[in-house]
């Protein structure tokens, strides 16, 4: 199971990864010493074993279970040794207990607790503030810390850029949960391991995906800080899942909000962003010895590109509500992306950390309008069979469908659709409303 996470599990996160090269260079290596992580990454293994097998035409259910088996050993396991090093903390199991917590995250994502996700990526969040509260005393106040501080603050001087990598896995984690759950409460402020930005040059293309890609995160942070991580929460009065979701006549604007100064910055940081992109863009598609995968990495920043750009105008009235030739082509783009991306898309569902491709299907299938649209882009999260973190294409794609079947019942009432996708499925699972034999791991977050 070690090998299955070395060859298929990490390399399934793919491009859209923030930090791949987190997993592939540290992470994994990690494993070999570090009895906590090895054992942890064992249990990953077996889960995404279970997980890409977890379609009734592909594995009889007790090879499945066999594997849940494994990965719940392993992962008892992982946890015992994880509790030992914090017992015995130095630079090394600081650094082995941060990474454990990322593996469970994944653990317990793939096994649908994402409830325990949640507490694994708050534990992770919180010891890394407890890093920067360490190291910030122990500079201000050395000879009154202790031991324990100094350990902590010794680890933040020395490991400082591996911090910072392991802190945006966590950060990016948190954000698309975030948006996930529509809770502002869940994202932890670790702007102390935030890397200094440099003046960007609008004129200057990015170098590679992966640049473009970590500042199209803070894009990304700013504008869902300033939006309360929730995109019905720009418009009032809150507005519903799927009409799916009408417009407002009058959406509010940043004016409105009393936010202007932010969203300023936050646009500007989107609009330099956007330049660079589109002359990195140009640049990949010019150049005729480009690899597969940078010239999908390209055509899916442009995917993430548009989609703010649309919702962006609408929330600066500079333009009318969307119709329906830009969602048409919005969901032509999500489709190729799509198709492009996973080739065996029929044989195996995928697993991935950042959420960049799902979301916007729900953002076209819940604004869209157009009952066509809408179907289109249910079938394409159905067709997807594809996790991006929390993210299910399919069990999304079963909330949004039950809604429309819902509508006909007269235990539903359409106030029920202005609240969090996870409430929508814990409402439908205790109204029976919801399709399907399989639980819904998102009505695990209602709590």
């Amino acid at each position: 199971m070690f090998h299955h996470v070395r060859q298929c599990t990490i390399s399934g996160f793919g491009n859209i990864a923030l930090l791949a090269k987190l997993w592939s260079n540290y992470i994994i290596p990690l494993g070999y010493y570090a009895d906590s992580v090895r054992h942890a990454l064992i249990s990953l293994g077996a889960s995404h074993r279970s997980y890409i097998g977890d379609y009734p035409d592909e594995h009889q259910a007790a090879d499945l279970q066999a594997y849940d088996d494994v990965a719940a050993r392993q992962y008892a396991i992982a946890t015992r040794h994880a509790a030992r090093d914090l017992q015995n903390l130095d630079s090394t199991t600081i650094r082995t207990s941060l990474v454990c917590c990322l593996v469970f995250v994944c653990c317990e994502i793939m096994q649908g607790r994402y409830d325990k996700a949640v507490f694994h990526l708050r534990s992770g969040c919180k010891m890394l503030a407890s890093l920067e509260d360490a190291a910030t005393w122990t500079q201000s106040q050395t000879a009154t810390s202790t031991t324990r501080q100094r350990c902590m603050a010794e680890t933040v001087s020395r490991y400082y850029e591996q911090l910072c990598n392991i802190a945006d896995m966590f950060n990016c984690l948190a954000f698309d949960t975030a948006f996930l759950m529509e809770e502002n409460g869940l994202i932890p402020d670790l702007s102390f391991f935030l890397r200094a930005s440099t003046e960007a040059d609008p004129s200057r293309a990015f170098t590679t995906a992966a640049e473009a890609r970590y500042d199209a995160h803070r894009v990304e942070r700013a504008f869902g800080l300033l939006l309360g991580f929730t995109f019905r929460g720009s418009f009032r009065p809150s507005i519903s899942w799927s009409s799916f979701l009408e417009f407002p006549e009058e959406p509010t604007s940043p004016e409105e909000d009393n936010w202007l100064e932010e969203w300023t910055a936050a646009r500007l940081l989107f609009d330099e962003w956007s330049s660079r992109l589109d002359l990195y863009v140009r640049n990949v598609r010019a150049n005729p010895s480009a690899t597969r995968d940078e010239l999908w990495e390209a055509q899916l920043l442009s995917f993430i590109q548009k989609d703010w750009t649309i919702f962006i105008k609408h929330c600066e009235r500079s333009l009318e509500t969307p119709g329906h030739e830009t969602f048409k082509e919005l969901l032509d783009e999500a489709e190729a992306v799509v198709l492009s991306e996973i080739a065996d898309i029929a044989q195996k569902p995928s697993f991935t950390l950042a959420a960049d491709v799902i979301p916007r299907m729900v953002f076209i299938a819940a604004y869209a309008g157009d009952p066509d649209l809408q179907r289109r882009a249910i079938d394409l999260l159905f067709s997807m069979r594809r996790r991006e973190g929390m993210w299910d294409s399919r069990e999304i794609a079963t909330i949004l469908e039950s809604i429309l079947i819902a509508r006909e019942c007269s235990l539903w009432d359409r106030e029920f659709e202005k609240v969090s996708l996870p409430r929508l499925a814990g409402m439908l699972v205790s109204l029976k409303l919801c399709e399907g034999t399989r639980p819904l791991p998102l009505a695990t977050l209602i709590n």
